[in-house]
């Protein structure tokens, strides 16, 4: 099957911390992306995209357009999609970035993670591209696979016999041989970050793993024990540290940015990179603003008169100690001294972007964010998303297709933010008669909005003459292809309960 000249990249992990990064970023290099992603709980798949696009509105107040959205487990052969889903893939994909993984340190009785996701969901990743044709993978590793190694650790090494910590570092080192030993792909390139914490501008975070665990720990304590002290020290003694030791921490942003820049320019491609910073943070730095957030929220408390119990509760009080210790010292290997990472060629490939030092008013932000939070993202009293354009348009022309057009005409229709999408609308007598997925190639007109104004459109609660009026539409094209999208848009605004008049 051809491919369309338009290719997409196909994302895993896109709800992860990274992965919504690298939404946005990727998007906004002017790349289309499909995304896999599995539905669960919290809402099917393109809910939960919704909600990483709203994340986005509300915490950055930036507008990130929508992408292809297949459901599917990478956990199971296939990921579960459908013959036509798979065949959309070969046709329209070039490249995968795999960034999903399992951040489970320890394999646990009856539970085969981080093994499941990060060794079988890279196997099922390389049969999906050996299937559909895809030969270029972007598959983002660890600098942890490194293992219990020092000294320096160079780009092009992998399994040196050394050693691993955890059962994480040890399913990352798999995953990574049997993306080497995949003979089919013409190229591989491998991202491999350090440990990865909130954005640089508002701290943000959706997993508090890590480096939070420590104060996630220790504000429950503070919580407790309105009076409980935390004297100097008190966090680096359970993990039996000195103070000396020091851990290559990278904001998102920077990772993201990174990547995009690399994923995006192909005389870059098929290199290791270690994404890392030449300044690792301190630990005794770490643990010393750890320590002065948690007296901050004692003296607030104080303030406030709230709390829990007392420390004159001696047995209760002995035994959240002991609990604090406990946790703390499963923590132990991830907090040993961090060996220096060389990054000869992310320094090469992208001299311009160093990594940001995390200096004390950094690390604050992202401990804020989180205690913000209650170390949880999303926030539990959260309103559903009202409704907007997707579901009103797919309730119009019907669930999207995933085979290609019939159709004699076809327009591409781009809606960002929750509830959007995007989708190439096929039209006869210049109505349109059905909706499929993904854009069109790049000469076919588009018009691009915002999945609200779209959804004013086909509600009523906007003419088209009033959208362009305030300037919310854009159609790429002129002339006659800018009239047949303006006539498919007018037609799926005129109805009997719309009273809606075209441009």
């Amino acid at each position: 099957m051809a491919r369309d000249a338009a290719a997409f990249i196909l994302l895993t992990g896109a709800t992860g911390l990274l992965g919504r990064s690298l939404i946005r970023d990727l998007a906004a290099a002017g790349r289309r992306l499909a995304v896999i992603v599995r539905g669960g709980k919290a809402g099917d798949a393109a809910t939960r995209i919704d909600e990483v696009l709203r994340d986005w509105e509300e915490v950055a107040g930036a507008h990130v357009p929508c992408q292809v959205v297949l459901e599917g487990d990478l956990s199971v052969a296939g990921f579960g999609l459908a013959a036509e889903q798979h065949d959309w893939i070969a046709a329209h994909v070039r490249e995968v970035v795999h960034s999903a993984a399992s951040l489970v340190f320890e394999r646990q009785p009856g539970d085969d993670e981080p093994y499941t996701s990060n060794v079988g969901g890279t196997r099922n990743v390389l049969e999906l591209c050996r299937t559909a044709g895809i030969r270029r993978l972007h598959h983002v590793s660890s600098a942890y696979v490194c293992g219990l190694r020092q000294g320096t650790i160079l780009e092009h090494e992998l399994d040196v016999g050394q050693a691993s910590g955890n059962d994480y570092e040890r399913s990352k080192i798999i995953a990574e041989q049997e993306i080497r030993a995949a003979a089919f792909l013409d190229v591989v390139t491998v991202h491999r970050p350090s440990i990865i914490v909130g954005d640089t501008v508002h701290g943000f975070t959706n997993t508090f793993h890590g480096f939070y665990r420590p104060l996630r720990i220790v504000v429950p304590f503070v919580d407790a024990f309105v009076d409980a002290t935390l004297p100097p020290g008190a966090l680096m003694t359970p993990l039996g540290l000195s103070g000396h030791e020091s851990k290559n921490l990278v904001p998102v942003d920077w990772v993201s940015a990174v990547m995009t820049r690399i994923i995006s320019d192909e005389s870059l491609h098929g290199r290791t990179y270690h994404l890392t910073t030449e300044t690792p943070t301190p630990v005794g730095t770490l643990c010393r603003v750890f320590e002065d957030l948690a007296r901050e929220l004692v003296a607030e408390r104080r303030r406030m008169e709230v709390g829990g119990g007392s420390p004159a509760d001696e047995s209760e009080a002995e035994a959240l100690g002991q609990m604090f210790l406990d946790q703390m010292d499963v923590y132990r290997a991830y907090w040993r001294d961090d060996p220096r990472f060389d990054a000869t060629n992310t320094r090469s490939a992208v001299p311009d972007l160093p990594p940001p030092p995390l200096d004390d008013a950094l690390i604050r932000r992202l401990c804020q964010f989180a205690i913000r939070n209650r170390f949880r993202w999303p926030p539990a009293r959260r309103r559903p998303l009202a409704p907007r354009g997707r579901m009103l348009l797919e309730g119009q022309l019907g669930g999207p297709e995933w085979t290609p057009a019939k159709a004699g005409a076809v327009v591409g229709l781009a809606a960002s933010g929750p509830g959007g999408g995007q989708w190439t609308v096929a039209t006869e007598a210049n109505r349109p008669v059905g909706l499929h997925m993904g854009l069109p190639a790049a000469d076919v007109p588009t018009a691009t909005l915002a999945a609200t104004v779209l959804g004013e459109l086909l509600e009523g609660r906007a003419t088209l003459a009033e959208i362009q009026a305030r300037g919310d539409l854009t159609v790429e094209a002129d002339g006659v292809g800018r009239r047949l999208v303006l006539e498919a848009l007018g037609a799926m605004a005129l109805s009997p309960r719309r009273r809606l008049v075209t441009a």
